[in-house]
């Protein structure tokens, strides 16, 4: 009897005890679908999963897509578990010192990968959606979507046309850098036929903009909200917590536009999906962790975390606490991560972290399954004359990555910093954009595009 793959030969060598069938498997002869299917569950994995599955013979290569080409617009390839790794002492992404080069961790299986990307050269760093690289490009300001591995690029307009706008309503900008850097976060949404739409809750503006393929220029909301800084995005579109005082916070959304409401979305107001009762749940944080929504809350005034699923709350439920969360590690700042502790050496699993470090310049880790606080590191996260010495763990790059204005800069993250803002640096290292972007401002003046 044969089975799927495998195919039999005889033994040439005559014995006393006959004949002899072997059977010898023969992973080339893998019915097509059953390769489909093997490969998909793959590429769900991860990425460099898949590269090392297709790279198992001609055949398995041949019956299997290849990322190239298809690495933006194919979500399926967006490596979504990669991060660009901070590297400390001011590298950042384009510094000579690290001739092209940019490090990447895999925050579940803890691989780095080195890449080169020499377009930092003329390009800076933005944000980093779904693992994809949200670039400004220098000479003529306009955004680009990369993909760090297979260097496929999707181009979009500059940002000048927004920062008009902007000025409306007193918000003026230096430059572009005063923008971007303080941007939340950015939603990427793929649609049928390849159109890229990319979302951007600007913070410290309280609105939204976006843009997608073919588009001219960005278009911005007619409505302000609070509640910007804690936006998170998850399957293309923007979650964002809205607390007050003695009030239920309540969880807002923001999806992308598609055909049917492009024109209305600038004018379509964020929709309320859940709220948190205000005498149960203080102060709520929202985090992505193993392909799905969290809410970390505190209880009995900061003493006590809480973690429930924000799907509980959609289907009007009771929210039932997790009382784990596996081996993964939440770390709860402007950007809030999970990352998975088996292979991340110096992590502990089942934790939270808040991005608040106490009197001492120590953060605290929360332990799920215990209810007590511990010190997450012995490195210190507080420093008035500048950065923090080294030696550094790997939890001081995984918390710079939490704290975007660090992590674009190069620098690890510390509390108090009395040294030049990191946007400012980054600001006057590029002056020729800021040159750049105000010609164009006026050119869009005197069109009357937004009088």
């Amino acid at each position: 009897m044969t089975t799927v793959g495998a195919s039999a030969t005889t033994n040439s060598s005559a014995s006393e005890h006959g004949t002899q069938q072997a059977y010898v498997l023969c992973w080339e002869s893998l019915n097509a679908d059953l390769l489909k299917l093997i490969a998909d569950r793959v590429l769900s994995s991860d990425l460099l999963h898949y590269v090392w599955f297709r790279a198992v013979c001609k055949k398995w290569r041949a019956a299997t897509p290849c990322p190239l080409g298809r690495g933006v617009v194919d979500p399926r390839f967006h490596p979504r578990q990669w991060m660009m790794f901070p590297e400390g002492n001011g590298l950042h992404p384009g510094h000579p010192a690290l001739g092209g080069y940019i490090r990447f961790l895999n925050i579940y299986t803890g691989i780095f990968i080195r890449v080169h990307i020499p377009c930092f050269e003329d390009h800076s760093m933005l944000d980093c959606p779904d693992g994809l690289l949200l670039l400004q490009r220098k000479k003529d300001v306009v955004i680009c979507l990369l993909h760090p591995f297979t260097g496929d690029v999707a181009e979009f307009p500059p940002l000048a046309s927004l920062c008009m706008y902007m000025s409306k309503f007193g918000i003026f900008l230096n430059g572009p850098y005063d923008l971007l850097l303080r941007m939340v976060h950015t939603a990427v949404s793929v649609h049928a036929g390849g159109s890229i739409t990319i979302m951007l809750a600007l913070s410290h503006a309280e609105r939204m903009a976006y843009v997608s393929t073919g588009d001219k220029h960005w278009t911005h909301t007619s409505w302000i909200m609070s509640g910007m800084r804690t936006a998170l995005p998850f399957l293309g579109s923007l979650y964002m917590v809205r607390s007050s005082k003695n009030k239920p916070s309540q969880i807002m959304r923001v999806d992308p536009p598609d055909s049917s409401s492009s024109s209305s979305w600038s004018s379509t107001p964020p929709q309320m999906i859940a709220t948190c009762p205000a005498n149960q749940m203080v102060k709520p944080y929202l985090v992505e962790c193993n392909s799905e929504l969290l809410l970390v809350v505190y209880t009995d005034r900061k003493s006590r975390l809480v973690v429930i699923r924000l799907a509980d709350l959609l289907l009007g439920v009771p929210a039932t606490p997790l009382t784990s969360i596996g081996d993964h590690a939440l770390f709860i700042g402007t950007w809030s991560m999970a990352v998975n502790s088996t292979n991340l050496p110096s992590v502990q699993g089942n934790s939270i972290t808040v991005l608040i470090p106490r009197k001492s310049g120590r953060l605290r880790q929360y332990d799920l399954r215990t209810g007590t606080w511990s010190l997450l590191c012995d490195g210190y996260f507080l420093n008035a004359n500048g950065p923090i010495p080294r030696p550094y763990s790997l939890v001081h790059h995984i918390v710079s990555c939490c704290q975007r204005l660090y992590w674009l800069s190069g620098h690890i993250w510390t509390l108090y910093h009395r040294s030049q803002p990191c946007w400012t640096i980054v600001a006057l290292a590029h002056r020729n954009v800021c040159a750049v972007c105000s010609d164009q401002l006026k050119a869009i003046h005197l069109s009357n595009i937004y009088v």
